[in-house]
């Protein structure tokens, strides 16, 4: 984005003259691009005014969720006990952006990373101890949030019941693959089949989750997360789906404590066995991303070959981990999966 081009839009929206001093796009803007805007507002007595807007990139993105949908969700956050950024507006289809959909909100002093978390030795373990229990106390806050009282239940789709959040989950999901998938990607199909088969139904409470979350996706300051951020794929659903994409936040300190400090906080428990399952479907929602990417690779919109790599490649290589665990027993295949990631990672 040019400088004077964004400067020019915001003196527009916000009616006062705004000069930007730097913007930058955040890697790898994947799923949506992030840009920080850096800038100062007035003639005389000036004040910052930085910024960070989310712009769909030209491929449409590698999330099959509209950015108005996450728009709403931080719309409705705010003023909530969960600590997001100031949401400020959204629009699309005009000039800035190349008319695509764009939201602004206000950019939170913080940091994604948490310092000393890779140490080794005591003082690291001690740093990853406080890291996944703090992450662990926020999602326990917004899992109990009153999601109704909010208002989320006018932005995403509510469960008929607690028992059927992971049928709803399960359908809407199926719903994006069969309408965006690239390839006809068989294996898929069987596992589909695997994974309804083997739906949880021992949901106890209907909770906004937010879908991928934990290092690397909120905002740490002083040790204490400030804001959480990016809910592309927030869902009210159930509260496991989001300890199963939580960036190994289960693999920093003991699993099960770390799982025992957020019940204790959320004043509810959940169920290993859903846990289980939500860490296989996470990789079927993993694939439906990824290969959404490619669609605007190959119809011309954005040509960057990540796109391709990321849109076949990695999505045929997740194909192949599920294709090594159909009809295994649910927790013995989420076990071999996770095992797999460990050694990746």
């Amino acid at each position: 984005m040019e400088l004077a081009v964004v400067a020019r839009y915001l003196t527009e929206k916000f009616g006062e003259e705004t000069e930007v001093k730097s913007c930058y796009q955040t890697f790898p803007g994947m799923s949506r691009e992030t840009w920080f805007v850096f800038a100062e507002q007035g003639k005389a007595a000036k004040k910052d005014c930085n910024l960070v807007i989310r712009v769909n990139p030209p491929s449409g993105g590698g999330v099959p969720v509209p950015l108005e949908v996450e728009w709403g969700v931080y719309e409705k956050l705010w003023g909530s006990p969960v600590p997001i950024a100031k949401p400020l507006w959204f629009d699309k289809g005009i000039d800035f952006a190349e008319g695509r959909a764009h939201m602004v909100r206000e950019l939170v002093d913080g940091q994604t990373e948490v310092e000393g978390v890779d140490l080794p030795g005591e003082e690291g373990d001690r740093i990853r101890k406080h890291t996944a229990f703090k992450h662990a106390e926020r999602l326990a806050q917004l899992h109990s949030l009153d999601w109704e009282k909010y208002g989320l239940n006018e932005v995403l789709p509510v469960p008929s019941s607690p028992s059927q959040s992971m049928r709803l989950e399960f359908e809407i999901w199926k719903k994006r693959w069969e309408e965006g998938k690239t390839d006809p990607f068989p294996i898929i199909s069987e596992a589909l089949y695997w994974l309804e088969e083997n739906l949880p139904t021992d949901t106890k409470r209907i909770s906004l989750t937010k879908g991928n979350n934990g290092l690397g996706e909120e905002i740490w300051r002083d040790g204490e997360i400030v804001a959480m951020s990016d809910f592309e794929l927030a869902a009210l659903s159930d509260p496991a789906q989001d300890w199963a994409f939580s960036q190994g936040m289960l693999q920093l300190h003991d699993r099960e404590e770390t799982l025992q400090h957020y019940e204790e906080h959320a004043g509810f428990s959940i169920s290993r066995p859903t846990l289980a399952f939500c860490e296989l479907w996470m990789t079927f929602k993993a694939i439906v991303c990824l290969n959404s990417t490619l669609e605007g690779y190959l119809d011309g919109r954005d040509l960057r070959p990540v796109l391709a790599n990321m849109g076949l490649g990695t999505s045929k290589r997740m194909e192949s981990s599920l294709a090594g665990v159909i009809g295994m027993d649910i927790q013995e295949a989420a076990a071999v999966m996770t095992g797999r990631r460990r050694k990746q990672s």
